[in-house]
Protein backbone atom coordinates (compact mmCIF):
# COMPACT_ATOMS: atom_id res chain seq x y z
CA UNK A 1 0.00 0.00 0.00
CA UNK A 2 1.31 3.43 -0.88
CA UNK A 3 1.35 6.10 1.79
CA UNK A 4 1.28 9.06 -0.56
CA UNK A 5 -0.84 11.82 0.87
CA UNK A 6 -4.32 12.11 -0.51
CA UNK A 7 -5.10 15.26 -2.50
CA UNK A 8 -7.11 17.97 -0.84
CA UNK A 9 -10.77 17.05 -0.73
CA UNK A 10 -13.84 16.89 1.43
CA UNK A 11 -13.82 13.21 2.39
CA UNK A 12 -13.39 12.81 6.17
CA UNK A 13 -10.39 11.02 7.63
CA UNK A 14 -10.31 8.97 10.80
CA UNK A 15 -6.53 9.16 11.05
CA UNK A 16 -3.85 11.31 9.45
CA UNK A 17 -0.43 9.67 9.95
CA UNK A 18 2.33 12.29 10.11
CA UNK A 19 5.61 10.41 9.75
CA UNK A 20 8.78 11.10 7.75
CA UNK A 21 9.83 7.43 7.73
CA UNK A 22 7.94 5.89 4.81
CA UNK A 23 8.32 2.31 6.05
CA UNK A 24 6.89 3.17 9.47
CA UNK A 25 4.08 5.21 7.89
CA UNK A 26 3.16 2.28 5.64
CA UNK A 27 3.03 -0.03 8.66
CA UNK A 28 0.74 2.35 10.57
CA UNK A 29 -1.59 3.00 7.64
CA UNK A 30 -1.87 -0.71 6.81
CA UNK A 31 -2.62 -1.60 10.43
CA UNK A 32 -5.27 1.08 10.89
CA UNK A 33 -6.84 0.44 7.48
CA UNK A 34 -7.26 -3.25 8.37
CA UNK A 35 -9.15 -2.05 11.46
CA UNK A 36 -11.65 -0.32 9.17
CA UNK A 37 -10.32 3.22 9.66
CA UNK A 38 -9.96 5.77 6.87
CA UNK A 39 -6.32 6.89 6.77
CA UNK A 40 -3.95 9.13 4.87
CA UNK A 41 -0.25 9.92 5.24
CA UNK A 42 1.62 13.21 5.36
CA UNK A 43 5.44 12.97 5.20
CA UNK A 44 6.03 16.12 7.26
CA UNK A 45 4.29 18.52 9.62
CA UNK A 46 3.84 21.32 7.09
CA UNK A 47 2.01 19.10 4.62
CA UNK A 48 -0.08 17.71 7.49
CA UNK A 49 -1.13 21.23 8.47
CA UNK A 50 -2.27 21.87 4.90
CA UNK A 51 -4.31 18.67 4.93
CA UNK A 52 -5.91 19.50 8.27
CA UNK A 53 -6.77 22.97 6.95
CA UNK A 54 -8.43 21.49 3.84
CA UNK A 55 -12.26 21.36 3.72
CA UNK A 56 -12.39 17.90 5.28
CA UNK A 57 -12.70 16.59 8.81
CA UNK A 58 -9.61 14.95 10.29
CA UNK A 59 -10.51 13.21 13.53
CA UNK A 60 -7.14 11.94 14.79
CA UNK A 61 -3.54 12.90 14.00
CA UNK A 62 -0.90 10.27 14.71
CA UNK A 63 2.35 12.26 14.71
CA UNK A 64 5.98 11.32 15.16
CA UNK A 65 7.75 13.44 17.76
CA UNK A 66 11.03 13.54 15.81
CA UNK A 67 10.65 15.04 12.34
CA UNK A 68 12.85 17.46 10.41
CA UNK A 69 11.89 21.13 10.05
CA UNK A 70 8.66 20.89 12.07
CA UNK A 71 8.70 18.29 14.84
CA UNK A 72 5.62 16.70 16.40
CA UNK A 73 5.42 19.11 19.33
CA UNK A 74 5.73 22.18 17.09
CA UNK A 75 3.12 20.70 14.78
CA UNK A 76 0.74 20.20 17.75
CA UNK A 77 1.30 23.82 18.81
CA UNK A 78 0.03 24.90 15.38
CA UNK A 79 -3.02 22.64 15.82
CA UNK A 80 -3.80 24.41 19.12
CA UNK A 81 -4.65 27.53 17.12
CA UNK A 82 -7.57 25.79 15.43
CA UNK A 83 -11.08 26.11 16.82
CA UNK A 84 -12.16 23.36 19.20
CA UNK A 85 -14.74 22.02 16.76
CA UNK A 86 -12.18 21.51 13.98
CA UNK A 87 -9.05 20.55 15.94
CA UNK A 88 -8.14 16.86 15.65
CA UNK A 89 -7.22 14.74 18.65
CA UNK A 90 -3.48 14.04 18.65
CA UNK A 91 -1.49 10.91 19.47
CA UNK A 92 2.30 11.11 19.55
CA UNK A 93 4.71 8.33 18.57
CA UNK A 94 8.43 8.23 19.36
CA UNK A 95 11.28 5.76 19.42
CA UNK A 96 12.88 7.40 22.43
CA UNK A 97 10.57 9.84 24.23
CA UNK A 98 12.05 11.88 27.07
CA UNK A 99 10.34 13.02 30.26
CA UNK A 100 10.04 16.58 28.97
CA UNK A 101 8.33 15.25 25.84
CA UNK A 102 5.69 13.52 27.96
CA UNK A 103 5.10 16.69 30.00
CA UNK A 104 4.74 18.81 26.87
CA UNK A 105 2.45 16.21 25.27
CA UNK A 106 0.13 16.48 28.29
CA UNK A 107 0.19 20.28 28.04
CA UNK A 108 -0.79 20.00 24.37
CA UNK A 109 -3.73 17.74 25.34
CA UNK A 110 -2.38 14.71 23.51
CA UNK A 111 -4.49 11.58 23.93
CA UNK A 112 -1.50 9.22 24.07
CA UNK A 113 2.27 8.88 23.65
CA UNK A 114 3.19 5.54 22.05
CA UNK A 115 6.73 4.15 22.03
CA UNK A 116 8.11 2.53 18.87
CA UNK A 117 7.93 -0.24 17.90
CA UNK A 118 4.19 0.03 18.46
CA UNK A 119 2.21 -3.20 18.74
CA UNK A 120 -0.70 -3.23 16.23
CA UNK A 121 -3.30 -3.92 18.92
CA UNK A 122 -1.99 -1.06 21.07
CA UNK A 123 -2.07 1.29 18.09
CA UNK A 124 -5.67 0.44 17.16
CA UNK A 125 -6.79 0.64 20.80
CA UNK A 126 -5.22 4.06 21.24
CA UNK A 127 -6.76 5.45 18.06
CA UNK A 128 -10.24 4.03 18.74
CA UNK A 129 -10.12 5.36 22.30
CA UNK A 130 -9.31 8.83 20.94
CA UNK A 131 -12.15 8.52 18.39
CA UNK A 132 -14.57 7.62 21.17
CA UNK A 133 -13.49 10.63 23.25
CA UNK A 134 -13.89 12.89 20.22
CA UNK A 135 -17.37 11.54 19.41
CA UNK A 136 -18.57 11.87 23.00
CA UNK A 137 -17.14 15.38 23.25
CA UNK A 138 -18.90 16.40 20.03
CA UNK A 139 -22.18 14.97 21.31
CA UNK A 140 -21.73 16.77 24.63
CA UNK A 141 -21.16 20.04 22.79
CA UNK A 142 -24.28 19.48 20.68
CA UNK A 143 -26.33 18.67 23.78
CA UNK A 144 -25.07 21.82 25.51
CA UNK A 145 -26.04 23.92 22.49
CA UNK A 146 -29.55 22.47 22.58
CA UNK A 147 -29.84 23.15 26.32
CA UNK A 148 -28.71 26.75 25.84
CA UNK A 149 -31.87 27.60 23.91
CA UNK A 150 -35.53 27.05 24.76
CA UNK A 151 -36.41 23.83 22.92
CA UNK A 152 -39.76 22.78 21.57
CA UNK A 153 -40.79 19.14 22.04
CA UNK A 154 -39.94 18.48 18.38
CA UNK A 155 -36.47 20.02 18.81
CA UNK A 156 -35.87 17.94 21.92
CA UNK A 157 -36.94 14.80 20.11
CA UNK A 158 -34.67 15.59 17.17
CA UNK A 159 -31.79 16.06 19.62
CA UNK A 160 -32.58 12.72 21.25
CA UNK A 161 -32.71 11.07 17.83
CA UNK A 162 -29.28 12.50 16.96
CA UNK A 163 -27.92 11.36 20.32
CA UNK A 164 -29.16 7.79 19.82
CA UNK A 165 -27.70 7.66 16.33
CA UNK A 166 -24.37 8.96 17.64
CA UNK A 167 -24.37 6.12 20.16
CA UNK A 168 -25.11 3.68 17.33
CA UNK A 169 -22.16 4.99 15.29
CA UNK A 170 -19.83 4.69 18.27
CA UNK A 171 -21.22 1.25 19.12
CA UNK A 172 -20.57 -0.04 15.61
CA UNK A 173 -16.84 0.64 16.01
CA UNK A 174 -16.52 -1.64 19.00
CA UNK A 175 -19.13 -4.40 18.70
CA UNK A 176 -20.06 -6.80 15.88
CA UNK A 177 -23.20 -5.57 14.13
CA UNK A 178 -24.89 -8.97 14.49
CA UNK A 179 -25.17 -8.38 18.24
CA UNK A 180 -27.70 -5.65 17.48
CA UNK A 181 -29.27 -7.22 14.42
CA UNK A 182 -33.04 -6.81 15.00
CA UNK A 183 -34.07 -3.94 12.69
CA UNK A 184 -37.39 -3.05 14.38
CA UNK A 185 -35.99 -0.27 16.56
CA UNK A 186 -33.93 1.24 13.74
CA UNK A 187 -36.99 1.27 11.48
CA UNK A 188 -39.10 2.97 14.16
CA UNK A 189 -36.44 5.67 14.55
CA UNK A 190 -36.26 6.13 10.79
CA UNK A 191 -40.07 6.35 10.52
CA UNK A 192 -40.14 9.01 13.23
CA UNK A 193 -37.34 10.91 11.49
CA UNK A 194 -39.41 10.82 8.27
CA UNK A 195 -42.46 12.06 10.19
CA UNK A 196 -40.51 15.05 11.55
CA UNK A 197 -39.01 15.92 8.17
CA UNK A 198 -42.20 15.35 6.16
CA UNK A 199 -40.66 12.61 4.01
CA UNK A 200 -42.08 9.31 2.82
CA UNK A 201 -40.62 6.02 3.97
CA UNK A 202 -40.75 2.88 1.85
CA UNK A 203 -39.96 -0.73 2.66
CA UNK A 204 -36.76 -0.38 0.61
CA UNK A 205 -35.59 2.78 2.41
CA UNK A 206 -36.36 1.26 5.82
CA UNK A 207 -34.43 -1.89 4.98
CA UNK A 208 -31.44 0.21 3.91
CA UNK A 209 -31.61 2.40 7.05
CA UNK A 210 -31.76 -0.61 9.36
CA UNK A 211 -29.21 -2.73 7.52
CA UNK A 212 -31.75 -5.52 6.98
CA UNK A 213 -32.57 -7.41 3.80
CA UNK A 214 -35.87 -6.53 2.15
CA UNK A 215 -37.26 -9.94 3.15
CA UNK A 216 -36.34 -9.39 6.81
CA UNK A 217 -37.70 -5.84 6.69
CA UNK A 218 -41.07 -7.10 5.40
CA UNK A 219 -41.21 -9.69 8.18
CA UNK A 220 -40.33 -7.25 10.96
CA UNK A 221 -42.70 -4.61 9.58
CA UNK A 222 -45.42 -7.24 9.81
CA UNK A 223 -44.59 -7.63 13.52
CA UNK A 224 -44.70 -3.86 14.04
CA UNK A 225 -48.01 -3.66 12.23
CA UNK A 226 -49.35 -6.49 14.37
CA UNK A 227 -48.60 -4.37 17.44
CA UNK A 228 -50.44 -1.42 15.91
CA UNK A 229 -47.30 0.73 15.65
CA UNK A 230 -47.18 1.19 11.87
CA UNK A 231 -49.42 1.08 8.83
CA UNK A 232 -48.67 0.36 5.19
CA UNK A 233 -50.29 1.83 2.09
CA UNK A 234 -49.80 1.76 -1.65
CA UNK A 235 -47.94 4.78 -3.03
CA UNK A 236 -50.55 6.69 -5.11
CA UNK A 237 -47.77 8.01 -7.38
CA UNK A 238 -46.03 4.67 -7.92
CA UNK A 239 -48.13 1.52 -7.51
CA UNK A 240 -44.95 -0.57 -7.26
CA UNK A 241 -43.95 1.06 -3.96
CA UNK A 242 -45.40 0.54 -0.51
CA UNK A 243 -45.33 3.51 1.86
CA UNK A 244 -44.89 2.95 5.58
CA UNK A 245 -45.75 5.37 8.39
CA UNK A 246 -46.25 5.37 12.12
CA UNK A 247 -49.77 5.04 13.41
CA UNK A 248 -50.96 7.53 16.00
CA UNK A 249 -50.24 4.91 18.66
CA UNK A 250 -46.76 4.36 17.21
CA UNK A 251 -46.03 8.08 17.18
CA UNK A 252 -47.13 8.47 20.80
CA UNK A 253 -45.02 5.48 21.87
CA UNK A 254 -41.87 6.86 20.21
CA UNK A 255 -42.45 10.36 21.60
CA UNK A 256 -43.12 9.01 25.09
CA UNK A 257 -39.85 7.13 24.84
CA UNK A 258 -37.99 10.27 23.76
CA UNK A 259 -39.58 12.26 26.58
CA UNK A 260 -38.41 9.70 29.15
CA UNK A 261 -34.98 9.46 27.50
CA UNK A 262 -34.53 13.25 27.44
CA UNK A 263 -35.47 13.59 31.11
CA UNK A 264 -33.11 10.78 32.10
CA UNK A 265 -30.23 12.58 30.36
CA UNK A 266 -30.67 15.59 32.62
CA UNK A 267 -31.10 13.86 35.97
Amino acid sequence: MTTAALPSGTEPLDVLVVEDDTAVATEFVDCLSRAGLRCAHAPDGWQALRMVAAPREVAIVLADLRMPELDGLQFAEHLQRLANGTRPEIIFVSGYPEFNDAVRAIQLEARDLLVKPVEPDALVRSVKSALLVRALRAQSTADAAVEAEPATPVQRNKASLQSLRAVRRIRSRYFPSELFSDPCWEMLLDLYDCLLSGQNATVTSLAAASGATTTTAWRRLGALQGHGLIERAEDPEDKRRTLVRLTEAGRRAVEDFFDTYSRSQHQ
